[in-house]
């Protein structure tokens, strides 16, 4: 696969990353703006206590690294390459943590959290990492 191929798919995950955690953070602002399947945990989830890290939504979190990703993406140079793929890890690695959240100790799971932590997050991570390599 080609370094611009990389690149625009990373671009469009990084996008993607930005629209499900502007949502979330809106949600979390928001509880009327909660779209979830039948079913689903979205509310237990994003009313839980881990849902904010010393006042800070999550998703306000991942919404900022999803904007810092983006801004390295598109300054590509070779330092912007290798920090945009530890962010990117990182944040796989705390996407992980959550997932670990939701089954294990929220119990209960956000559909729309998935889609990011079992998505779009290993996504970048793999395409950011193959960056490095072309």
């Amino acid at each position: 696969m080609s370094d611009r191929t990389l690149r625009v798919a990373a671009l469009v995950t990084a996008l993607a990353g930005i629209g499900v955690a502007g949502y979330l953070t809106w949600v979390h602002l928001d509880d009327a703006a909660l779209v979830c399947v039948a079913g689903g945990g979205c509310k237990t989830v994003q009313e839980s206590e881990y849902a904010e890290i010393a006042g800070v939504p999550v998703a306000v979190l991942g919404l900022g690294a999803y904007v810092a990703l983006l801004g390295l993406l598109l300054w590509d140079t070779a330092t912007a390459r290798l920090a945009a793929a530890a962010l990117a890890l990182v944040g796989l690695l705390f996407s992980l943590y959550l997932v670990v959240l939701q089954l294990f100790v929220i119990d209960a799971v956000c559909v729309w959290c998935l889609a990011n932590d079992v998505v779009i997050a290993p996504l970048l991570a793999i395409l950011t990492s193959l960056r490095l390599r072309s």
